[in-house]
């Protein structure tokens, strides 16, 4: 495996968080410093390690949530980026507790003074405080912690922003050292403004200035297995995507609601029409039947750099695993020109639980008969076992280490292939996976 295979770039996103987050409390310290202003309570450090660096994560999870194209380069994908979201925004939940527990411990001389510090009073500031942190725990259980509806999970998002600003009015009015310091006021006022606009961006303005095509359906149709497949023609420019990228689609029909929901294209991005193939795993997605030709639909997109690696270092020997629904990105690739003309050798595994779920493998057949260093394995789950060390060791002549792996597919599979392959000696850079999950 050539040394010049990029490590994964989702740690230059988290680098880059990091090193915000250690200039929030270098310019905390240094305030502090500089004007001789210690805390006569050492308890009070904790708790203001807490605030600051909340607030710059809640920003943080306002920029991640855009879509916008740098953010995803500097994780690698949008993919990475929700999951940086999530990684965030729950580092930003449980840091925030330090704030009045610590604060609570400072104040209080006995157990009981404690839970009353924690509780509602005369004290305008600690009210704000209280009221912020219930809402904290209300939403970031919601979006998280709790399993409901795709659309009622993107409601609760909406009140982020106003979490936000309530929490900038408790610290205004707190008088604390952000309001007392002006390069400590500017740095965290320049973070709130970026990330409000952020907010203000993907919560209202990007149904209309986001990166958007205009198409038309021209057939839906059941492909088997529970997938429905909706083919779209393009109404004025034609969207432009790369192998294995995803697009956020919107339909003006009757027949669902006008929410934009995230899914992966499953043709080559030469083809003429655009091909979406939808797993019916709830309400919305059960409904895409009735969406009838003719009707409108809007395309964001596209996004992912799942093919980025593959297409980058064609010479590689690759091997595919496509779980399922998990098959759609890798029919986008290996029907591409970019993947045709790949001098490197291709092995595609399509596992699913049973015979009759083999919904794209006559289509794959067909790839691979065209192509002479493309192979097609239909792995039958139900009949042959999971996939396990010694299946993929066959299929690389017992060299493991010296392919590139990419994977899409259920959750578990895809926790199960990233600890058989880094146990088998696989570095990280050459394992790929279509993590996506926006929850």
């Amino acid at each position: 495996m050539p040394a010049s295979l990029p490590a994964p770039r989702k740690w230059f996103g988290y680098s880059a968080i990091a090193a915000t987050l250690l200039v929030t409390y270098g310019l905390w310290i240094g305030c502090l410093a500089a004007h001789d202003d210690w805390y006569e309570n050492p308890w009070k450090y904790p708790a203001k390690v807490g605030s600051h660096g909340t607030l710059l994560l809640m920003c943080w999870a306002f920029i991640l949530a855009t879509r916008f194209r740098p953010v995803e380069r500097l994780f690698g994908g949008l993919d990475h980026v929700y999951k940086a979201h999530r990684v965030v925004g729950e580092s930003a939940f449980f840091l925030i507790f330090l704030h009045p527990i610590f604060l609570a411990v400072a104040h209080a001389d006995s157990s009981g003074a404690f839970f009353r510090y924690l509780w509602f009073s005369d004290d305008l500031v600690r009210n704000t405080g209280i009221v912020a942190l219930a809402a904290f725990i209300l939403l970031v259980a919601l979006s998280i912690y709790v399993k409901i509806a795709y659309h009622r999970w993107k409601r609760t998002h909406d009140f982020f922003g106003l979490l936000l600003v309530l929490v900038v009015f408790h610290g205004a009015i707190s008088g604390g050292e952000i309001m007392r310091y002006p390069l400590l006021l500017a740095w965290h006022g320049a973070w709130v403004a970026v990330g409000l606009a952020a907010y203000v961006y993907i919560r209202v303005l990007y149904r209309f200035v986001g990166p958007q095509y205009d198409y038309v359906t021209r057939f839906v149709r059941d492909a088997g297995d529970s997938i429905t497949e909706v083919e779209l023609s393009p109404v004025g420019r034609k969207l432009r995507s790369r192998p294995g990228q995803f697009v956020y689609i919107s339909f003006d029909s009757d027949a669902v609601t006008e929410e934009p929901h995230p899914f992966s294209i499953s043709n080559a991005p030469e083809a003429p029409h655009l091909r979406l193939s939808i797993k019916r795993l709830g309400d919305w997605t059960s409904d895409i039947s009735k969406i009838r030709a003719g009707e409108p639909a809007r395309i964001w997109g596209p996004y992912g750099h799942f093919s980025r690696t593959l297409l980058e270092h064609p010479e590689l020997p690759v091997v595919m695993l496509g779980g399922g629904i998990g098959i759609t990105p890798f029919l986008s690739i290996v029907g591409s020109e970019d993947f045709a003309r790949r001098r490197g050798s291709a092995t595609l595994v399509y596992s699913v639980p049973d015979e009759p779920s083999f919904v794209y493998r006559a289509e794959l057949e067909a790839r691979a008969a065209q192509l002479g260093n493309f192979t097609f394995v239909a792995h039958d789950s139900g009949r042959e076992g999971f996939i396990n060390r010694a299946y993929l060791e066959r299929l690389t002549g017992n060299a493991l280490a010296k392919h590139l792996f990419l994977v899409c597919g259920p959750p578990a599979m895809m926790k199960a292939m990233r600890k058989l392959l880094t146990e088998a000696g696989v570095a990280e850079k050459q394992i790929v996976m279509e993590e996506f999950d926006i929850r």
